[in-house]
């Protein structure tokens, strides 16, 4: 069984390594959001980022310029991939970069996220950008940091 759970990360790992990144440009407005919920949250944009971990996921952290982690659980620096894989961690994650992504699913994410872009966020939950309040949605909606809804 952990044989398993380990190449499934690695296979999702990979995956994610080959997903195209795109410019800031292209991305949303500018702002902070926070959120809480359960299912899958992902950011990209020039953002900093700070997770509060509980153990009870996974976070995947790609092209951070700077990363700080605190707690205890897994962690993978994916060779050559500029990507760090975090999983059962608890505690905090800190990152942040230009072009940065970061994907997070469990059954508990926390996050708090400053700087230019979207968040994808799909599952139940809650969250506030610039003091907007919202609710994850269980089909899932990409939201801009200036709190603008985005289509797919």
């Amino acid at each position: 069984m952990r044989t398993r759970t380990i190449v499934l990360l690695v296979a999702v790992a990979l995956c994610l390594l080959l997903a195209p990144t795109a410019s800031a440009e292209q991305f949303g407005g500018t702002g902070t959001i926070w959120a809480k919920g359960a299912g899958l949250a992902i950011l990209r944009g020039d953002d900093e980022i700070e997770i509060h971990a509980h153990g009870v996921g996974v976070v995947w952290v790609k092209a951070a310029e700077t990363l700080e982690a605190s707690g205890r659980g897994h962690k993978w620096e994916v060779p050559s991939g500029n990507a760090t894989l975090f999983w059962g961690w608890s505690g905090t994650i800190q990152a942040s970069g230009q072009n940065i992504a970061v994907w997070m699913t469990g059954g508990l994410i926390e996050f708090t996220a400053s700087g230019t872009g979207r968040v994808y966020l799909r599952g139940r939950g809650r969250y506030e950008i610039n003091g907007q309040e919202g609710f994850w949605s269980p089909t899932g909606e990409v939201i801009s940091l200036d709190a603008v809804a985005v289509t797919q």
